[in-house]
């Protein structure tokens, strides 16, 4: 099987990103393309964007950033596939950003872990797929304590801890797409050997966007090895090819 990453340079406009996101869909021989958070920008870039696949044999996993249902629900951070050409809304979006989000919230957890069980899941070549939106990997915590070693965010409740590993335990690879870099990579890390652990795939891929350093703010390069996480088991895999434009990344692995 084969899986591409793609990650956009954070800056790059609205018309630019659904036209070359549509040429590395309509040129690639993948089994399923990934792209980073916000790959679209609006509903109106959709609808414009469906008329231009024209690529049958790839799964693709995309996200807009917003999509507006009614004159008065904006909706954010929106998932959809492409499946023979035609797109599928997974009629999901992100629910939290922040450990801050989640770690008071047993109902949001609740939430989330239904949401996880019904919407997030598809299957590619005989693979289940499992989605998590950028900040939603705080679900787990890191003990600091202990190694940072991970745990699920809500102990508490055993029976929402149950489902959540059940849930992961059943799936094949985790696609993680994210809006810009996270921090604290150390932690990350950690998390990374989780979710990938037991002979599972973790993917995750993200726009290049900045990080603060103390009081200033630098751009990540969109060549830089930080946009893109590939795990099998626990450990780091390589790719199988890469490419690099002004514009975006692109790895391609074998699994």
């Amino acid at each position: 099987m084969t899986i591409e990453l793609i990650s956009f340079r954070y800056n790059l406009i609205a018309r630019k990103r659904r036209e070359l996101a549509a040429e590395l869909i309509n040129s690639s021989n993948a089994d399923l393309v990934v792209f980073c958070g916000h790959a679209l920008k609006t509903q109106d870039d959709l609808y414009a964007f469906e008329e231009m696949i024209k690529n049958k044999s790839t799964c693709v996993l995309f996200e807009v950033a917003h999509v507006k249902e009614s004159k008065f629900v904006n909706l954010q951070n929106c998932l959809y596939t492409v499946e023979n050409d035609n797109i599928h809304n997974l009629f999901t979006s992100q629910m939290f950003s922040t450990k801050e989000q989640i770690e008071n919230s047993e109902p949001l957890c609740e939430r989330y872990i239904n949401e996880l069980e019904t919407r997030r899941c598809f299957s590619v070549k005989g693979r289940k797929c499992l989605v998590l939106q950028c900040g939603e990997i705080n679900i787990l915590q890191n003990l600091q304590s202990d190694n940072n070693r991970v745990i699920f965010r809500h102990p508490q409740r055993a029976d929402l801890e149950e489902r959540f590993f059940n849930l992961v335990n059943s799936t094949d690879i985790i696609l993680n797409p994210i809006h810009t870099p996270m921090g604290n990579q150390g932690k990350m890390k950690k998390r990374r050997e989780f979710f990938s652990s037991n002979k599972r795939y973790y993917f995750s891929v993200s726009q290049n966007g900045t990080r603060k350093w103390r009081e200033n703010y630098y751009e990540i390069s969109i060549d830089s090895n930080s946009l893109q996480y590939a795990f099998y088991d626990g450990n780091e895999i390589e790719e199988f090819s890469r490419e690099v434009t002004t514009d975006y990344q692109k790895r391609t692995f074998q699994i």
